[in-house]
């Protein structure tokens, strides 16, 4: 999130981050990032989102680097004193949709509704511009349903280029909404995209809510799984094995004793030699309160153009606020092509860590030796690269193959196959992996549209040192035959 955000420092449920805002403080944080005219994602997630970013790599990360992210969900809600303070209440997409269309319409502000069934997001934006005449609507489009990499991208790209609105509502589904928006925010002319599940639905009445006295006692979800068993009471059992299991699965955590764990503290000497290699090294604090972790925040992201080795040892437990403000300064240095790295986290920090899958996203270390391996490896292997012998061109994958590292890396690879392509040398493609420990759907787009172009060239293409992790990305995707088998 930009310094200049007026949202709050996550708070991190489960692993997923959670902005502490009510709607109003919502609608106005949507308004500003609109005049500031940069780019901005916006998630409203629920239960559902935090069971399905357990099984899905790439969901929790956008969720991390999403700019806002709702909690519209109630059990979000109550659990959240749990995990360390409270969420000031569930900001529901179905009401938000329409306080952003009134206030759109006082500001002159332009929509535009994306997805949905055949003229929903049509008959929708109409009722909400019969309710604020003087709404301006830029646009609809409801593309015929397909795959989220087999969607014609190109061509939405354009209308959304041609229609220029100020607002996109992304109406496609959970996760497939978020992960659009997430392969083009950075690039397109949008200043603010908003996932709104089947908000559009209710608007037009396709959907029906259920009755104020049953929201107010929470029971929104039974009324929605009794009109629409057959689609609601998996996902929503889903969801209760989920939150039973982790719920027990956290408890056990806090109970664990707390054991400092086996370290090497760093004396100066390492500081010294740490530093010599780029790196800051900080030693952690407790947060006491909101203010102290946007300081934090500021503190260390001012510094994130260098890797940062942040000494936790000292600290038996992190909150949510605490976990939201390491996402935070983590989230900033990544955007710089540095890490956060935890060193010397106790056992029970590791274990929750490990629980709300943040291991994969936190780089950690207990030794010196270790610190000197990752820094050591992030300089090398970060940007990927290119080589051709004899008939052999081989692409190293970057460790991060995403919407923000695809440019830079497409252009290299591309340009090298190119070249080889016209002098007609190119015999097989092959893609070593080994250094890959994240990829998006715009990563895997990449290697489809370059999979398709070598076999019509009657050239070979193999993948190969895949690790679990990206591996689970392919798999969900339903890539991995496409990719990984010839």
């Amino acid at each position: 999130m930009d310094n200049h955000d007026p949202a709050p420092v996550p708070l991190a449920i489960f692993g997923v981050p959670f902005h502490n805002v009510d709607f109003d403080e919502a609608v106005e944080w949507v308004i500003e990032r609109i005049r500031s005219g940069r780019p901005a994602n916006i998630a409203t997630a629920n239960l559902d989102f935090v069971t399905k970013a357990w099984r899905d790599p790439e969901l929790q990360r956008l969720l991390i680097d999403a700019d806002l992210v709702i909690a519209d969900g109630f059990s979000v809600v109550k659990l959240s004193p749990f995990f360390g303070p409270r969420l000031k209440n569930r900001v529901t997409g179905s009401d938000l949709v329409p306080m952003l269309a009134e206030r759109a319409a006082l500001e002159g502000l332009s929509v535009y509704g994306l997805g949905s069934a055949d003229g929903v997001a049509t008959e929708a934006l109409d009722v909400l511009k019969a309710r604020f005449p003087k709404l301006k609507v830029a646009g609809t489009y409801s593309p015929s349903f397909s795959p989220l990499l087999e969607m014609d991208h190109r061509d939405i790209l354009q209308r959304l280029e041609r229609a220029r609105p100020d607002l996109l509502f992304v109406a496609l589904g959970v996760p497939k909404q978020d992960k659009f928006i997430s392969m083009h925010v950075r690039g397109w002319n949008v200043p603010v995209s908003i996932g709104v599940g089947g908000s559009l639905d209710f608007i037009t009445g396709k959907q029906k809510r259920a009755p104020v006295w049953l929201q107010k006692l929470h029971l929104e979800w039974f009324w929605r799984m009794c009109l629409d068993p057959k689609r609601l009471f998996a996902r929503y059992v889903a969801n209760t094995r989920f939150l039973l299991s982790a719920s027990r699965q956290m408890r056990i955590i806090r109970r664990m004793p707390d054991k400092p764990g086996g370290f090497h503290l760093l004396d100066q000497a390492a500081v010294e030699q740490l530093e010599s290699l780029g790196a800051i090294v900080e030693q952690f604090q407790k947060l006491e309160s909101e203010d102290a972790a946007r300081q934090f925040v500021e503190g260390l992201g001012a510094a994130a153009a260098n890797n940062i080795i942040l000494d936790i040892h000292p600290v038996p437990w992190l909150d949510s606020l605490e976990i939201g403000a390491l996402l935070e300064v983590n989230k900033r240095c990544r955007a710089k092509g540095t890490r956060l790295i935890l060193y010397a986290p106790r056992p029970k920090v590791r274990r929750l860590l490990d629980t709300c899958r943040l291991t994969d996203y936190f780089d950690t270390a207990t030794r010196m030796d270790e610190l000197v391996s990752i820094i050591r490896n992030l300089t090398q292997h970060r940007d990927g690269r290119t080589v051709y012998e004899e008939g052999l061109l081989t692409l190293d994958l970057p460790m991060e193959l995403t919407a923000a590292t695809l440019p830079d890396f497409e252009k290299q690879a591309e340009f090298v196959h190119h070249e080889l392509k016209e002098q007609g040398i190119l015999k097989t493609v092959s893609v070593d992996a080994a250094q890959l420990d994240f990829i998006d759907s715009s990563g895997l787009g990449f290697l489809i549209a370059l999979k398709k172009a070598t076999q019509d060239e009657g050239v070979s293409m193999s993948i190969a040192n895949l690790s679990p992790r990206p591996r689970r990305t392919f798999e969900i995707a339903r890539v991995d035959k496409i990719l990984l088998h010839a």
